[in-house]
């Protein structure tokens, strides 16, 4: 379906400057919320907008995503600059925003990461886990974003939520994740600090522009919380090639070169004043949030929500949640993907 009306076109181009006959593109990556490249022969800009269909408007808020770029930006913290936000629905009943769009590439996977040398891939490594601990050591509880969430019991809320929409849109038992639930509730660490949590912070998720991170996007999950979940995500989808049956089967460190998972920790652990001894426990919680997310696509793709896409593509993702969930159950887990 054709977002691009000529209604949305004449709103778009009385709030920003682009030629009305702009061209645009979808971003492969992601797979939630949709977000295009708008452009003419001067400008570029990035356009983001909920899926299609009937949705979740907690896990699609446009207006909260905006809050979270525009503080963060405004706190000289590497994410895109927000210039416009639609929440009207006079012209269409999803709300959309649009951000500059910052030059670079996104390392998608790991076909696109061999292009790069082992050099750049170290640096690469660097500035990434600097970048997280950098917006990890933000002030949030001192800024405009002090409201974005509750400031203690991150892990619980997460497990109650994500337990919450699954069973809202439950279409299977899935025992693997049942085991891991249950791990995660028995063994529920101290939270040491509040920050910003983005969420789902992988190197596919963010612009990279001469070596180092220009830029981190996707913040859709993010909210205030425990800083060492995104550690978890970070460590959990760090993948490398000796790794038996990793669900990230398409992570950038699936090609070799960058450094290694006790390296980041190390690099973190150098840039925070937190302690990482029960980092398997948020290593288990991302596969876990991860399981929970590829159902939850998996659920909305084959009821069409994304439009018509191939059914071989649609069964990819009903078996990558039990990928994660194989892993997010593995009671030695730090041990299995060392």
């Amino acid at each position: 379906m054709d977002f691009f009306n000529t209604q949305i076109r004449e709103l778009i181009v009385e709030n920003i400057e682009i030629d009305k006959n702009f061209q645009y593109e979808q971003f492969k990556v992601g797979r939630s919320n949709i977000t295009f490249k708008i452009f003419d022969e001067e400008n570029s800009y990035v356009l983001r907008r909920p899926p299609y269909g009937n949705k979740l408007e907690s896990a699609h808020n446009m207006s909260r995503e905006y809050k979270i770029i525009d503080e963060l930006s405004k706190n000289n913290l590497k994410v895109p600059k927000p210039i416009f936000l639609y929440t009207e629905k006079d012209i269409t009943e999803d709300d959309f925003y649009i951000m500059e769009y910052v030059e670079g590439k996104t390392i998608s996977d790991n076909i696109e990461a061999k292009l790069l040398s082992s050099d750049e891939k170290q640096t690469i490594s660097n500035s990434f886990i600097e970048t997280i601990a950098d917006i990890h050591n933000f002030d949030v509880v001192n800024s405009k974003l002090n409201d974005l969430g509750k400031h203690e019991g991150y892990v619980e809320r997460q497990l109650n939520r994500w337990t919450k929409q699954f069973e809202a849109q439950k279409v299977r038992e899935i025992e693997e994740l049942d085991f891991a639930t249950e791990m995660l509730i028995q063994n529920i660490p101290k939270q040491q600090k509040i920050s910003i949590v983005h969420g789902d912070y992988r190197l596919d998720n963010v612009r990279v522009n001469n070596g180092k991170v220009a830029a981190v996007v996707d913040w859709e999950l993010c909210t205030i919380g425990d800083p060492l979940a995104d550690l978890g995500t970070i460590i959990a989808s760090w993948s490398n090639s000796k790794e038996k049956d990793t669900p990230f089967i398409y992570s950038p460190t699936l090609s070799d070169g960058f450094l290694s998972r006790s390296e980041l920790l190390e690099i973190y652990s150098n840039n925070s004043d937190l302690d990482l001894k029960n980092i398997e426990f948020y290593v288990r919680l991302s596969y876990w949030k991860h399981a929970m997310i590829m159902e939850g696509v998996y659920v909305r793709y084959s009821r069409g929500y994304y439009g018509k896409i191939n059914k071989k593509e649609i069964e990819l993702f009903k078996q990558s949640t039990v990928m994660f969930a194989k892993k997010a159950a593995n009671q030695d887990l730090l041990k299995e993907i060392k």
